[in-house]
């Protein structure tokens, strides 16, 4: 992906705010692709629903003007991820783009011997996010300590780790595919499944298959969604915000609190108009059933 600063279509702000699902290639940061959003419909209130790696495809949802406001909930989902892992090497990074650090032999491993290792991640786990990632430790990213060769100390963190199955084994590498709690390094699952089994372990390959109810299959890619732009008709391609939050009840505000959710303020459950709401959340929609904030 070229830098977005100096090509694309004209800005088009079309409604002002919504949600856009990229299918993100390997090569650019999800900011790269924040900031092609940012010229595209040239607003700057854009954000991702979570990061992935450069190496990493899939799906990244991409939330434009006021639609931003519901990134913070998106951690109430489960994220769905493919990955092979290279068994018998580790990186810096416990991905292809680090530097090697250590070799090992790999083992001639069963099927079963894999399985039975895989159960010990299964389930509510402590684990270590990898040196090179976005985890603050004393006020500074830990990547950025990384780079600087600075030890780099993260403390373990609980994770849920929903499913995880193994696919194709072809030694030196295997597939995987898992639902796992929002925070969860799929990173650091192949380097700790490496060294449980005696012989290291990277990720070579990963791709976000889905996050929540929302799955790959619904997003389009970067260029297709350019030439929309370019096209005149890049909203068209917009998906519904109200996607990720199926789960949540829907209540009709009143004028008065309308006013309040389109300047940012919260508004107690339950209100009005579809009665009390037994969530934490709720979506708030206009009478057509559109979401309002």
């Amino acid at each position: 992906m070229s830098d977005p600063a100096s090509e694309g279509p004209t800005p088009d702000a079309g409604p002002g705010t919504g949600l856009f699902l990229i299918d993100k290639p390997a090569g650019p940061t999800s900011h790269d692709v924040v900031q092609r959003l940012r010229r595209w419909t040239g607003i700057r209130r854009v954000g991702h629903g979570g990061t992935l790696d450069p190496m990493a495809t899939g799906l990244l949802p991409i939330f434009v003007g006021r639609a931003t406001r519901l990134i913070e909930y998106l951690g109430e989902h489960t994220k769905h991820y493919r990955a092979t892992v290279r068994l018998g090497v580790s990186t810096d990074t416990d991905d292809a783009e680090g530097a090697v650090v250590a070799e090992a032999p790999v083992p001639d491993l069963s099927a079963a011997e894999i399985e039975q290792a895989l159960g010990a991640f299964r389930g509510t786990i402590e684990q270590v996010p990898p040196a090179f990632s976005a985890v603050k430790v004393g006020g500074v990213t830990a990547h950025r300590a990384a780079r600087r060769g600075d030890p780099v100390e993260i403390a373990p963190r609980e994770v849920t780790i929903h499913a995880l199955t193994m696919g194709d084994w072809r030694s030196p590498l295997l597939d995987l595919e898992m639902t796992v709690s929002t925070g969860t390094y799929v990173r650091a699952i192949a380097r700790d499944l490496g060294a449980q089994l005696g012989c290291g372990g990277h990720v070579i390959e990963m791709r976000r298959t889905g996050i929540g109810p929302v799955r790959v299959e619904q997003a389009h890619s970067p260029d297709d969604l350019g030439a929309a732009f370019d096209a005149g008709r890049g909203w068209d391609l917009a998906a519904p915000v109200a996607g990720f939050f199926e789960h949540w009840p829907r209540v009709i505000p009143s004028a008065a609190q309308r006013s309040r959710l389109l300047n940012g303020q919260a508004v107690p459950l339950p209100v009005g108009g579809t009665g009390t709401a037994p969530a934490p959340h709720a979506l708030a929609i206009d009478r057509l059933g559109a979401p309002i904030a």
